[in-house]
């Protein structure tokens, strides 16, 4: 699998090679496919969307507006793909 990369805003780009999740801007994080779990929530009433990440009882929120949320999505698709649990 080719590298997947995504711009979410002027601060965070986030990428994943098809084992490893990585979220860059701020603390860089990473995240193995095969410790991961996603819940995905139903956009709130200004349309954002809360993306939780979680790994060893540690979780990381990405809070995204309709549009950083569709560019995530083909990461989301692939997570999906590789096995990932998803929530929500």
């Amino acid at each position: 699998m080719d590298p997947l990369e995504v711009q979410l805003d002027a601060f965070r780009v986030v990428m994943f090679d098809g084992h490893v999740l990585e979220i860059f801007g701020g603390a860089d994080q990473r995240f193995h496919v095969k410790l991961l779990t996603v819940s995905v929530a139903a956009p709130d009433k200004k349309g954002q969307r809360r993306v939780a990440l979680e790994q060893s009882q540690r979780e990381t929120d990405l809070l995204l507006d309709e549009d950083a949320f569709a560019r995530l999505e083909p990461i989301l698709d692939a997570l999906r793909t590789a096995g990932v649990a998803f929530h929500g």
